[in-house]
């Protein structure tokens, strides 16, 4: 694999991580979980040696990072039939939503 596509797939997986890690803060099932999906799909394509191929896996997975930092929102339950909901500036709906707090 060329050094700059190399560079470029450990920039994806450390994006990635760093995504997790911010999104599920103080939920250690959900990070360990996402920690294990992230770490086994980058180990499945690991003998890929086709460029072209090797772009479009990074595509692939910015645009999940994206989806991820845009669009999960972390809820915890407060009391009953209530959730507190820990929404980030990068949320999709952060600027629309009125019950931010």
């Amino acid at each position: 694999m060329a050094a700059p596509l190399r560079a470029e797939v450990l920039k994806c997986f450390r994006c990635l991580h760093r995504t997790r890690t911010i999104l599920f803060k103080n939920d250690p099932t959900a990070m360990d979980a996402a920690r294990l999906k992230i770490n086994s799909e980058f180990r499945k394509y690991q003998r890929i040696s086709n460029q072209e191929t090797i772009a479009e896996l990074i595509k692939l997975g910015n645009q999940a990072e994206e989806i991820l930092r845009t669009s999960v929102i972390q809820a915890a339950p407060v009391a009953e039939n209530t959730f507190r909901l820990h929404i980030t500036k990068d949320t999709f709906m952060y600027n629309n939503t009125p019950y931010r707090g």
